[in-house]
């Protein structure tokens, strides 16, 4: 499969800053309840953009990716639709990639062979909600992630900064956060979270 990642004629322009905080915004009244939420969080999909910042030049792509408990579907589309990456997680060792099926229990490296793209993609499935499974981290005054480090020591560490929480079903999401490990930066801005409705659980006197 030869590289199809290609540097469009402009940039996508992402703000430095975040922006003002979201009036409807729950409060988190602890860190502890905020984690639970999101390790709870198992299916949902997003949308939104991403942007590539190497030495060799940047690129801006759109993003669609579909999780759910067992697997993923990440799309990555360039201008007019043109399709630059199709990754699909079917189980434990079998990803697809453009439609070609591969064994592997290493989905990073796998992408990175054959496409050319750098993707924490395993931890990501964590990181991109706000939950920093397996990293050390920061949080902010609202007990939610504000950054972490982690990853493979022996690949470098991501160091993640994230921003612009709003609330989505009663649970706090990002929809900024810029990762960083070297000279390669990855700057995801979401427009669109959709999980299922959170709904309280019934006791029986209730039913």
């Amino acid at each position: 499969m030869k590289l199809r990642f290609f540097y469009l004629l402009f940039p996508l322009i992402f703000t430095g800053c975040a922006l003002p905080p979201d009036p409807e915004l729950q409060i988190n009244n602890s860190w502890e309840s905020h984690k639970n939420q999101l390790e709870q969080l198992t299916d949902w999909s997003l949308s939104g953009k991403l942007g590539i910042f190497s030495p060799e030049g940047r690129e801006s792509v759109n993003i669609n990716w579909q999780q759910s408990k067992n697997g993923f579907h990440i799309r990555l589309n360039g201008p007019l639709g043109i399709n630059v990456l199709d990754i699909q997680k079917v189980d434990n060792n079998n990803v697809i990639i453009d439609g070609e099926k591969y064994h592997s229990n290493n989905p990073e490296q796998l992408i990175a062979e054959l496409s050319g793209m750098v993707l924490p993609i395993e931890q990501l499935q964590q990181w991109i909600k706000g939950n920093p499974s397996g990293a050390s981290y920061q949080l902010d005054d609202n007990h939610q992630l504000s950054s972490l480090l982690g990853g493979q020591t022996s690949t470098g560490l991501w160091l993640i900064n994230y921003a612009d929480y709003r609330t989505i079903e009663q649970i706090n999401l990002p929809h900024k956060l810029q990762l960083t490990r070297g000279d390669l930066r990855l700057k995801f801005k979401i427009s669109n979270w959709q999980i299922p409705i959170q709904r309280p659980v019934q006791t029986p006197s209730q039913q």
